[in-house]
């Protein structure tokens, strides 16, 4: 056996050096899904204010009809109610020193980026995602056969089951007799749960399929009784109901949210202080999120979550 060692440092060992490797990874990230659904706020702007109303029209207050000869026209009215989109600032940052900087083997100010722009994708998806789920209609899975609906904005039952099929056409049966609009497509769309897209897989996998040539949304998982299906992990709860193992969804249709945007988000690198030994990147936005229709104001909605008590 010889006598000179890698195992020793002062018989071998120094004369190795250890490498790092040039990949960085990163930590898996959500799919962040709402907020590609949400329609932007023309009124909102720089130097505008942080608040957009927008009016809301009811129907005539007693529709019309026949009239005899000697009849006056009748005379109604409809009324307005009024939204407001409210406008906020977002953001967070990385401070770094100049000297990890320097030092460093790996590109610090380009993972700061990375790791703000992920931050940025989840927070602001999350904001879309609150304003879809915060609703007055509410569907509950109390199993495969069975829908049930609430509408003042809290869950009447305990879900027991993820999604069927049948539970499907209830709801989108439910959103017909709503008058909720479709979107620009002829659809309705269903950002769903893991667990609940699980619970219709099998039958989607039957009868289902992606077919179309169409452009797809981002997620889309598949199409079903005039519904578009979208998978997302990043805000929506898999342990919704008994024993916490159904998963939430939200359903919708046209003007369901919309955003305002003063500033869009974007990547700030700071200047330096210290003299330039204390540096940091930020991410930044000014905007905000509302939903549109408020059942318990204006007798309609665009939006059918799931969730349970």
């Amino acid at each position: 056996m010889g006598n000179q060692l890698f195992s020793v440092n002062s018989l071998g060992g120094y004369f190795t050096n250890n490498q790092l490797s040039s990949q960085v990874r990163y930590k898996a990230q959500t799919d962040q899904k709402f907020r590609q659904f949400v329609d932007i706020e023309s009124a909102a702007g720089a130097n505008r204010g942080n608040k957009v109303f927008f009016d809301k029209i009811s129907n005539i207050s007693t529709g019309g009809g026949t009239l005899t000869e000697t009849d006056t026209i009748p005379k109604r009215n409809y009324t307005i109610t009024q939204g407001t989109l409210t406008m906020t600032e977002y953001g967070n940052s990385i401070p770094y020193t100049q000297k990890v900087k320097t030092l460093s083997d790996i590109m610090v100010p380009e993972t700061v980026r990375t790791v703000l722009t992920n931050d940025m994708r989840v927070v602001l998806d999350s904001a879309a995602a609150t304003q879809f789920m915060t609703n007055d209609y509410i569907a509950t899975i109390t199993n495969t056969a069975t829908t049930t609906f609430g509408s003042a904005g809290a869950a009447l039952a305990t879900a027991g089951a993820n999604m069927s099929d049948k539970n499907v056409r209830d709801i989108i049966d439910k959103m017909k007799v709503l008058l909720i609009p479709r979107r620009a497509d002829g659809k309705y769309v269903s950002v769903a749960s893991t667990n609940s897209i699980r619970g219709l897989y099998d039958f989607f996998e039957a009868k289902a399929q992606l077919t179309t040539t169409a452009p797809l949304m981002i997620g889309e998982v598949g199409s079903y009784y005039g519904c578009r299906f979208i998978e997302e992990t990043n805000f929506l709860s898999n342990a919704d109901g008994s024993n916490g193992l159904y998963g939430e969804a939200c359903f919708f249709g046209a003007d369901a949210v919309r955003e305002g945007i003063a500033i869009p988000e974007e990547i700030r690198v700071g200047i330096p202080t210290d003299f330039g030994r204390d540096q940091a990147i930020a991410w930044y936005a000014l905007l905000g999120f509302q939903q549109v229709w408020d059942f318990s104001d204006d007798g309609q909605t665009r939006i059918i979550t799931v969730n349970s008590l």
